[in-house]
């Protein structure tokens, strides 16, 4: 037994007052009369009387205090363990996705969830034992088996609301796996809200499963996608179309604002609309995003607002929210060291959008050693320094026998190239079969991944590190009829905007709404991140990255590592996720079952009865109030 709301007690304060009236005499009422000479002895015993006289037990006292009792030992909502035997172990699997993130007039559907969870803990029978675990994308064991009702609570403050869908069936599976073997009476609680499409069979596991559905048909509008493209205007390079697409999960008709502004700017653009229940909306808007102070592409922030707007509800905040890079982003700088070849050159150089800089080993060696690394793709040709810069590079026709960490075997006259990895982006729509090579040199070890291979070994490689990726061609262009066929120009323009998106990404690996940050920095490195929120968040490289755990905010995340600004990006913009509408299919034997709503409690509460207690007393006293004042 257990009081859910214990604070309630306090309502046991009322007996005093209570008390203290029936101690109090009688006051007497004041009353104009001709003469006080008749009046003298009552005066006279008046002024002898003491204020307070004996507690003397009245049954209406006792039934007036009895009435207290009740009543405030019903609003504290005294619970038994509900259906939990003795022994029985219950596992707790906790939907996190980001539908549960919604809030309808109140909580949201994760703090309703993790109220079920705690009640769960805290109502264990004798030698019962509760196991959480975080159904996300990739369920995990939030808390092992235990019980400790603290440490289990504990457990379950800490559990956030992730990017993406969770995956309940094989929650529950890991679940009930976790439980076989358990005495009888365990089973598996779920707690969703029920916001995805498909599936979740039921039977056929180790242990029972009871689902509890927290949260209703809460209405939306989210921003499903959105696209930031540049005017084809030389005279205005600044000019951009900002393209929005807005779904409404509702039946009915909502207006909003939409509004683009520069993350931490000012705003450039906004539409008012009505978009009607059901509908898809796709709003274009003009706008002027010239680079910040250090000539760096601006960040877009579109959100929707309600401000103003009459008849608007949205119960989901996440996907209100979306950034992405200004085409700013979309200028990439292009270092080129040493002495390439004229075909090489011009690819570069027919990209408008690339900014190419020439330079050399010397010229690079003679800047600060504090100086910021080259923001952009560096381009080797020939000679190569001995450790790779940060960021993206390409290094073609080596000269040495080592390139950074992959060392490279003697030049092979006349290799024939057998395969190619068409899945990578590097080599989209490029077809090598008809290219002849006059010499290459093969790649060495396990290091690199191997992009075009020939009958002599890997020739294209690439080298990854958590600070960026090496493309490494191992042979001259211009020694072969590659850059005859139109597959050169495709290749190194694919280099080009696989780099070119890199960046505009911020530099730190894309990723969900909530998943932790992987910076990459070197080893022992103190890495600081800024969360949209303001707040500040440290962390420690090891293994060349550091993990920044970081809660389910849309926006941008400021990176600084050294003297390196970096930021990641974070969105929803996922319409399933969105939908707040419960649309799972709970199946057991392969029929549909109905889950029941939150407001089934764990706990078998008692308050319903010292309600009635507390009416039959309230009854007993009025009788006999009415029968006293009969007499």
């Amino acid at each position: 037994m257990e009081l859910l709301s214990p604070l309630s007690l306090g309502w046991l304060g009322l007996i005093v007052p209570l008390v203290v009236l029936y101690v109090l005499r009688r006051r007497r009422s004041e009353r104009e009369v001709g003469s006080t000479l008749l009046w003298e002895a009552a005066l006279r015993d008046m002024r002898a009387e003491r204020p307070w006289k004996r507690l003397i037990p009245h049954l209406s006292l006792l039934l007036q205090i009895l009435a207290i009792v009740a009543g405030a030992l019903a609003l504290a909502r005294p619970a038994g363990a509900g259906r939990t035997p003795a022994g029985a172990r219950i596992a707790v699997v906790v939907d996190t996705s980001a539908s549960m993130a919604a809030r309808e007039g109140g909580p949201t559907r994760l703090e309703r969830a993790r109220e079920m969870a705690r009640s769960v803990a805290r109502g264990l029978p004798p030698g019962g034992e509760m196991m959480l675990v975080e159904a996300g994308a990739e369920p995990t064991v939030a808390a092992p088996p235990s019980r400790d009702a603290t440490a289990l609570v504990r457990a379950v403050d800490h559990l956030r609301v992730g990017g993406g869908a969770a995956d309940l069936e094989a929650a529950v599976a890991l679940a009930a796996e976790r439980l076989r073997g358990s005495p009888a009476g365990s089973r598996v609680l779920l707690l969703t809200d029920g916001a995805m499409d498909g599936e979740v069979p039921l039977d056929g596991r180790t242990a029972p499963v009871e689902v509890r559905q927290v949260g209703g048909a809460a209405e939306n509008t989210a921003i499903v996608a959105v696209d930031v493209r540049a005017r084809p205007i030389e005279a205005a390079p600044d000019r951009a179309d900002v393209f929005v697409r807005l779904k409404r999960f509702a039946d009915t008709a909502a207006e909003l604002f939409v509004t683009a502004s520069v993350e931490g700017g000012g705003v450039v653009a906004s539409r008012r609309l009505r978009i009607e229940g059901g509908a898809t909306e796709s709003v274009v808007m003009p706008a002027d995003l010239p680079p910040d102070a250090d000539g760096r592409a601006a960040v877009l922030r579109v959100e929707l607002s309600r401000e103003g707007a009459e008849g608007t509800a949205d119960a989901l905040a996440l996907d209100d929210v979306v950034v992405a890079p200004s085409p700013g982003a979309r200028r990439l700088p292009v270092f080129l060291v040493g002495r390439a070849g004229s075909e090489l050159s011009r690819v570069l150089r027919a990209d408008r959008e690339v900014e190419l800089f020439a330079t050399d080993l010397t010229a690079l060696a003679r800047r600060e050693p504090d100086a910021p690394p080259l923001d952009g793709l560096v381009l080797y040709a020939g000679a190569v320094p001995a450790e790779a810069p940060p960021g993206d590079s390409v290094v073609v026709a080596p000269s040495a026998g080592r390139v950074f960490e992959v060392e490279l075997g003697e030049p092979v006259r006349q290799p024939r190239i057998v395969t190619w990895a068409e899945e990578d982006p590097r080599l989209r729509f490029v077809t090598l079969s008809d290219v002849h090579l006059a010499a290459a040199r093969p790649i060495r070890g396990a290091v690199a991944r191997a992009l075009v291979t020939t009958d002599a070994g890997p020739v294209v490689a690439s080298i990854e590190r958590p600070d960026g990726e090496t493309t490494l061609i191992a042979f001259d262009p211009a020694q072969s009829d590659w850059p005859r066929q139109p597959s050169f120009v495709v290749f190194f323009r694919n280099l080009l905007e696989r780099a070119r998106s890199r960046r505009a990404a911020g530099g730190v690996a894309a990723g969900t709404l909530g998943e932790a940050l992987r910076v990459p920095a070197p080893g022992g490195e103190r890495v600081e991140v800024t969360t949209p929120g303001g707040a500040r968040l440290d962390a420690l490289s090891r293994g060349g990255v550091a993990i920044v755990p970081v809660e389910a905010a849309p926006g941008v995340y400021a990176v600084t590592v050294g003297r390196r600004r970096l930021h990641a990006l974070r969105n929803l913009l996922d319409p399933a996720e969105s939908d707040l509408r419960p649309r799972a299919r709970f199946t057991r034997g392969g029929q549909r079952t109905t889950a029941p709503t939150v407001e089934g409690a764990e706990h078998r509460e008692s308050w319903p009865w010292l309600a009635g207690g507390l009416l039959v007393v309230l009854g007993l006293e009025a009788l006999w109030a009415t029968r006293r004042h009969a007499t």
